[in-house]
């Protein structure tokens, strides 16, 4: 083998060797979630890998801008930043949907189809896209989940009545976590 080959052939080694796999990232990802991390970098000469978890509220703000509007005219976005509160502290109103958390479901349950924030409406303020009482179908958009600066309508993929919302607004949410249970 000629020289310069050889040269060149080390030169693609070490790039594939410094560039991260999908199986890597998603060990980071994992790795950032466990440890409450929100943001992670890692940089060399082939290659570049930003990565960020949770909100970034001024995208959610120009992006429901652009959402039709009821005839109410323009609602205000206030989304406040998540505080971060011990996982012992129960929320003080027993009425909230989310207190029901505790409990493991007993029917079926429509599941994230992905990493990101959880919200129950299209903006503070608005009728939530499903209740506890509401039915629901396969075609049905039961709630939000904000991923990677990008709003996602989650589809019901099931039929039945909404028993109970398993996951807060606003908070975090894992692939295949529980977000609603039907009734049995």
């Amino acid at each position: 083998m000629h020289p310069q080959n050889r040269m060149e052939d080390n030169k693609t080694k070490e790039k594939e060797a410094t560039a991260l796999d999908l199986k890597q990232i998603k060990q980071i990802v994992a790795l950032m979630a466990e440890n409450d991390l929100t943001y992670f970098n890692f940089e060399t000469d082939a290659s570049k890998v930003e990565l960020r978890r949770g909100s970034d509220f001024e995208a959610a703000k120009e992006l429901l801008k652009h959402l039709p509007m009821g005839s109410s005219g323009p609602a205000q976005l206030t989304y406040a930043a998540p505080a971060a509160a011990p996982a012992s502290a129960a929320p003080a109103s027993a009425a909230a949907p989310a207190a029901a958390v505790a409990a493991a479901p007993v029917g079926p349950t429509i599941n994230s189809p992905m990493v990101g924030t959880f919200y129950r409406a299209a903006s503070p303020g608005d009728k939530p896209f499903a209740s506890i009482g509401d039915s629901v179908d396969e075609n049905s958009n039961v709630c939000i989940i904000e991923a990677m600066k990008v709003m996602n309508e989650i589809k019901a993929e099931l039929r039945g009545t909404i028993a109970r919302v398993l996951v807060e607004d606003g908070k975090p949410v894992q692939y295949g976590q529980p977000l609603f249970e039907l009734k049995a």
